[in-house]
């Protein structure tokens, strides 16, 4: 008589182990420090068309919202531009320079290890100080000021690097 099947368990979900927020880039990996550097050199130059050479690092193109269908490389600047409040990437460009003046955290999901800036935006306190809550207004749209996540605190940008340099996303959450 043949054994019935085994039920096929689902995989259980991961979950993320996320560092104290550090703000010592001399700990980063060289390819995710070179690339945070390509972007401020972008931020600094004030326009998001100097952008384009951090873009295409990657061997992919990064994501720019959340749920949106992956963008080719030719038209993530002009995304970006529309996108920000302005219609000339000035605000984009501003957010960036914002969220990598604070410190940041390194995600570890299962093997993949991603560095995530702003650190507030992976490890949120429900009740942050006056400084706080105005760095992370600093790191929203304009266009989703109004909004909030589930703890009442504002959509803040976010950027993730993965451990090899390559940028995954810019988007809010």
């Amino acid at each position: 008589m043949a054994k019935p099947p085994r039920p096929i368990k689902p995989p259980q979900p991961v979950a993320d182990a996320i560092s104290e927020p550090s703000s010592d880039l001399d700990a980063l990996p060289p390819r995710v420090r070179a690339l945070r550097d390509k972007i401020l050199e972008a931020v600094s130059s004030g326009d998001i068309e100097a952008l384009r050479p951090a873009i295409e690092w990657n061997e992919t193109p990064p994501i720019f919202a959340r749920g949106a269908r992956p963008l080719a490389f030719s038209q993530l600047v002009e995304f970006l531009r529309t996108r920000s409040f302005d219609g000339k990437g000035a605000e984009i460009l501003a957010i960036l320079g914002a969220i990598f003046e604070q410190p940041y955290v390194r995600v570890r999901r299962g093997p993949v290890e991603t560095y995530v800036w702003p650190a507030f935006a992976a490890r949120q306190w429900p009740d942050p100080t006056p400084e706080t809550r105005i760095a992370m207004y600093r790191c929203s749209r304009f266009a989703n000021i109004r909004l909030t996540n589930d703890i009442g605190l504002p959509l803040i940008e976010r950027v993730g690097i993965g451990a090899d340099g390559t940028w995954h996303y810019f988007w809010a959450g």
